[in-house]
């Protein structure tokens, strides 16, 4: 299944409403472009050619479920912590277990090496590569 065929109401929609159809680079999923909170959240966004690009590749690349098995992550894995969902005020941290439907991070940016402390976040999202670098 393609892109296109996963998400054909959503594209519909976007478009249908006169939007600009991008992708969430974190989540890749289709969105409006004015609702991101800049082109650098966009998959499709060149940052060396300052524009975007690779629409229609991604509308017939085959389909990833990038939806996270946090049972499956690895403890001391970066990731993003935020109290709400559009990840405004986001916290690195590190993730220290899965339990009960909660995802906890080690406090203040720890390892597992340098505390046993850790809190549980409503959202959480694995840190990308950009992440890492401060981008």
């Amino acid at each position: 299944m393609t892109n296109r065929e996963k998400y054909v109401n959503e594209i519909l929609d976007i478009i249908g409403n006169g939007e600009v159809l991008a992708v969430e680079k974190n989540t890749h999923k289709p969105v409006a472009c004015d609702d991101l909170q800049g082109c650098e959240d966009c998959l499709f966004y060149d940052r060396e050619h300052e524009k975007c690009e690779n629409r229609k590749w991604w509308l017939n690349s085959e389909y990833v479920d990038y939806t996270v098995d946090w049972s499956k992550v690895a403890v001391d894995t970066p990731i993003l912590v935020s109290d709400n969902q559009d990840f405004e005020n986001m916290e690195r941290r590190h993730f220290c277990k899965y339990k009960n439907g909660e995802i906890y991070a080690f406090e203040t940016g720890m390892t597992s090496w340098t505390t046993n402390v850790s809190c549980s976040w409503k959202y959480a999202k694995l840190a990308t590569e950009s992440d890492l670098k401060g981008e």
